[in-house]
């Protein structure tokens, strides 16, 4: 059966940031309310004072929700999580907030909305030129009070009723304290924000609660409608819009009616064998994966569990956490974390990075940080129980970045040898092919690792240097469309890895593009990974695929010169 979510275009699945594990189905309500929005609306003489009691009104009014709030929703909370509470509490009851508002208002005879607004610009400026990762807080705490006061300034029959939204999945701006309890206050299920911080108060307090929640997913109103229903895939950070409901069921771990259907060993239309794996970042996804008769996890991220505790992970939950993903299935590749300063981890990132794609991510962080990668290694080691391990690398730009990890990875079995556990024979260790210098050394690095991993997406970010999360028509078409740069760089890879008879396999979520797989396929791919929630759709795909036609087409288009080019050689039915 063709369901809804097989045909709609790539921009279906929206991509941002984790901040809170967890899958969440619903209809979205759009809360979008900005001060940005707000024009500068002047007073007359007579209505000063009026607006002056305004600001007495309405401060006080928040000051008794958040009393309120806090004691209502205490319950999900630590005592020091209890304390930003306190923290946004005392900023309310600041004298100085609120002269300055009362202030704005006599002297330049602003409206509260006005004022408040004005008076938010001020501390932007102060703190924009600012690099401290508290201040950049502070000043998210000065937002979301702003956005507190603006919500109660509205009278009571504009406000959200209990009933308007349970169940639902709430969209919005910035992550916020604001935004948080009114989903706990309105039985609210997931959380989708434009814009925000992991380390956030927010972020922070959202992870404590349990509520699933994605960051970063930009220009929201312009890809999600009011009323829409979405499944938010908080371990992945993914927005799926108007999914078809097997695909929810799978997700949320329930077995669709009837049962869920075992899908077969996947095969072209010719009966080539394809490796069809899946690529998680959860124990839950592997237990879904398990049930679709899928054995094998070609790319298990093992970053989460870093970015949510933002804190130093314990080594016995690291490995209780891998057992369950390695009990799941039959093998599985762990890929070690890949994080940079964007994560704002503030013990691994104490500094900010001018620009963090390009600093101390993936390998170099853990050849900076050899603490972090001994702990992961020595966690993989402990959950495999002397199975196979294999453990990819990422962000790698040379051969002796490999040679590192190897070693850690050996040192760490000789310790858990000696300490009586039992561990494999060997580990293997693969490289992520995602970097120009990787693409460009692939035989140099395949012959000091034992197999290869292409992150397909990054690796055309990096090439095309357009990133998927900037906005503009002009740089995401570069990536929705296939240039012939990419097909070239990943055939050359798998030319090199079938040279050297190594495996090779790549994923990512572009690959639900018909004609960018089928040309993968082309080019000799024979080994994919990709969300569960996808792993049905890609198995149809895969099997309605006619080998030389692919192969054919391939060819062709390696030898374009632009991407637009490329695309006037593929068959029509590749473009739907």
């Amino acid at each position: 059966m063709t369901s809804p979510v097989d045909t709609q275009s790539e921009s279906s699945t929206l991509s941002g940031q984790s901040v809170s594990p967890g899958v969440a189905y619903g209809q979205i309500f759009l809360s979008m309310e900005s001060l940005e929005e707000i024009g500068t609306t002047r007073l007359a003489d007579d209505e000063v004072d009026a607006e002056l009691a305004r600001v007495d009104s309405v401060a006080r009014a928040a000051r008794v929700s958040l009393v309120h709030q806090r004691k209502q929703l205490g319950e999900h909370f630590t005592e020091d999580q209890r304390r930003i509470f306190d923290t946004h509490l005392t900023m309310l009851e600041d004298p100085t907030i609120e002269a300055d508002l009362r202030g704005r208002i006599v002297d330049d005879r602003l409206t509260f909305e006005s004022a408040l607004k004005d008076m938010l610009e001020v501390y932007e400026r102060l703190f924009e030129v600012v690099e401290s990762e508290n201040l950049r807080n502070k000043l998210a705490d000065m937002r979301d009070i702003a956005l507190r006061l603006l919500r109660f300034s509205r009278p009571p029959s504009e406000r959200v009723k209990d009933q308007d939204r349970k169940g639902g999945i709430l969209v919005v701006r910035e992550l916020s304290l604001s935004d948080l309890t009114e989903a706990l206050d309105h039985g609210i299920t997931g959380l989708i924000a434009e814009q925000g911080s992991l380390s956030s108060h927010g972020a922070i307090l959202t992870r404590a609660a349990g509520i699933p929640a994605v960051i970063g997913v930009g220009d929201i109103e312009g890809k999600l409608n009011a009323g829409a229903h979405v499944l938010l895939d908080g371990d992945n950070g993914l927005v799926l819009v108007e999914p078809d409901p097997e695909t929810v069921q799978i997700a949320q771990g329930r077995a669709p009616e009837g049962g869920f259907e075992t899908l077969p060993p996947a095969t072209l239309q010719d009966g080539t064998a394809i490796q069809l794996e899946a690529a998680v970042a959860a124990p839950s996804e592997a237990k879904q994966v398990r049930s679709l008769g899928i054995r094998t996890i070609g790319m298990y991220r093992t970053e989460l569990p870093v970015i949510q505790r933002q804190g130093r992970p314990r080594e016995d939950s690291l490995a209780v956490l891998y057992g369950q993903v390695v009990s799941a299935v039959d093998h599985v590749t762990f890929r070690l974390p890949d994080l940079s300063s964007s994560s704002e981890i503030g013990y691994l990132y104490p500094v900010a990075e001018p620009n963090p794609n390009a600093g101390l991510r993936g390998v170099r962080l853990l050849m900076q940080r050899p603490e972090l990668l001994t702990l992961q290694l020595r966690a993989l080691l402990r959950a495999s129980e002397g199975k196979e391990v294999r453990v990819a690398v990422p962000f790698v730009v040379d051969a002796d970045e490999i040679r590192v990890v190897r070693s850690a990875a050996e040192n760490a079995r000789e310790e858990l040898r000696l300490e009586g556990l039992k561990v494999p024979h060997a580990v293997e260790i693969g490289v992520v092919f995602e970097t120009p210098a990787s693409a460009l050394l692939g035989r140099e690095l395949m012959q000091v690792a034992d197999f290869g991993l292409i992150g397909l997406d990054t690796l055309a970010e990096c090439l095309l240097m357009s990133d998927r999360r900037n906005h503009e028509e002009l740089v995401l078409n570069r990536l929705r469309s296939v240039h012939p740069v990419v097909l070239r760089a990943v055939r050359k890879l798998i030319s090199v890895s079938a040279g050297l008879q190594k495996p090779i396999g790549v994923y990512g979520e572009s690959l639900v593009q018909p004609a960018l797989a089928q040309l993968l396929v082309g080019i000799g791919v024979r080994r994919f990974s990709v969300r569960p929630s996808i792993l049905r759709q890609a198995h149809g795909m895969l099997h309605a695929m006619d080998l030389d036609t692919c192969e054919r087409v391939a060819e062709l288009a390696c030898r374009a010169s632009t991407s637009e080019d490329l695309k006037a050689l593929l068959p029509q039915s590749w473009l739907v």
